[in-house]
């Protein structure tokens, strides 16, 4: 093994293909990624692809994939498709009506992550 310098100054080993004695079963990842895994690695993606479209104010792409997620997620684990489709509704439709909606759930779901976004998209708060 070679020595490499680390940012500290201390020197460290690493593992390379050239190591003898590496035990493959060395190199397996800790966390193999699991169907439950994936799951969560999609809906994350779908949240992150969300917030992507609210950050352009593009409420018909918001729709769009509140769809998806709505479909895929159709239990709602994180209580998030009410909040997303309010958010939709003020940036495809903003008015006294939307802006109503986002007052109400601002004020009902004080522990949601999307209260911010409702105070922004449909409150007008920056």
């Amino acid at each position: 093994m070679t020595p490499t310098p680390t940012p500290t100054g201390t020197e460290a080993t690493s593992a390379g293909p050239a190591d003898a004695g590496t035990d493959a079963e060395e190199l397996r990842p800790s966390h193999p990624l699991t169907p439950r895994h994936a799951r969560i690695y999609r809906e994350n993606n779908l949240i992150g692809a969300m917030e992507g479209a609210m950050d352009v104010r593009d409420g018909r792409g918001l729709r769009y994939l509140l769809q998806q997620y709505r479909s895929e997620f159709p239990e709602d684990p994180n209580e998030l498709q009410e909040g997303y489709g309010i958010i939709a509704n003020c940036l495809e439709h903003p008015g006294p009506d939307t802006t109503a909606a986002g007052q109400q759930y601002y004020d009902r779901e004080r522990g949601s992550t999307l209260r911010k976004f409702i105070a922004r998209y449909c409150l007008g708060e920056p």
